[in-house]
């Protein structure tokens, strides 16, 4: 009678652990799937489209936005000095845009890429980044 109990028992347990690892792998298979999706929609993004008078004639700033965009969507939001660095590059970008045109040109800018952004951990930190370098009194190159 104790074996099979003991028996049971195990069957029982090891049946447990199978159902956490199934479920383990289904979430983590959803969040693969929404970082695929969350990555295309920034290959999508037409970054040079969304001004192109603007940035003609400053390139540089095409690859600086692009590239904190796209950090911004890799980094770890439990990390506050990664999200205070990045945050940090979106306030002196946008800075940079004011001075290559104007505040109203540079909040269009970024508007139209905050529209095209659907993770609101993201948003969030491009738009505290845009509050922040809106008190910048120039841009730092």
């Amino acid at each position: 009678m104790r074996k099979s109990v003991l028996i049971l028992g195990l069957a029982i347990l090891l049946s447990g652990c199978d159902s956490a690892n199934q479920m383990i792998d289904k979430a983590q298979e959803t969040a693969n799937q929404k970082v695929e999706s969350l990555q295309s929609k920034i290959e999508k993004l037409d970054i040079e489209g969304l001004n192109s008078e603007l940035f003609k004639n400053t390139p540089q700033l095409v690859s600086q936005l692009t590239a904190a965009i796209n950090d911004a969507s890799q980094v770890d939001f439990n990390n506050p000095v990664a999200v205070e660095e990045i945050k940090g590059r979106i306030s002196n970008i946008y800075a940079c845009l004011v001075d290559a045109s104007s505040a109203s040109s540079a909040q269009g800018v970024m508007d139209k890429l905050l529209e095209s952004i659907s993770n609101a951990e993201m948003q969030q930190l491009i738009e505290s980044g845009i509050a922040e370098g809106k008190n910048y009194t120039a841009c730092v190159k």
